[in-house]
């Protein structure tokens, strides 16, 4: 999850006020989106890029990456526990702080992009947390 934070905002404030607000309105602006998705390319190759009035879509279909981007906020996703892929969307997080102002935060973690990163072994074992509770169901 991407979001601008205020100046002193806290996380826990940030994220109850993106709770409150859904309104994604329009994408990116196109020169955004332009270098996001050529680092992206360079990062993961192939990608699939879809536009839409509301968001730009980057789908790379062997890692099941996907990241959503809007005027005022972004999603990134993995569908898998793999550490090289944790770190691969990190990166790709980075990217998307960089280009857009936008600040990342790890919802499983609690923790910001850039933190989450710097231990990547703590996201590997959320993932795997999940994926144990999943299959005792």
């Amino acid at each position: 999850m991407f979001m601008r934070r205020q100046p002193g905002q806290s996380w826990d404030e940030a994220l109850e006020a993106a709770d409150d607000y859904h309104d994604f309105g329009a994408g990116p602006e196109a020169d955004v989106w332009q270098r996001v998705v050529g680092r992206a390319r360079f990062l993961l190759g192939e990608v699939a890029l879809r536009m839409t009035d509301d968001c730009g879509k980057l789908d790379h279909e062997r890692t099941g990456l996907r990241l959503l981007l809007f005027a005022d906020s972004a999603e990134l996703t993995v569908p898998a526990d793999d550490a090289a892929l944790l770190r691969t969307m990190f990166l790709l997080g980075q990217v998307v702080e960089e280009e857009t102002g936008l600040e990342g935060y790890d919802p499983r973690l609690g923790k910001p992009i850039r933190e989450a990163a710097a231990n990547l072994d703590l996201g590997a074992a959320s993932f795997e947390s999940v994926a144990r509770i999943l299959s005792d169901q």
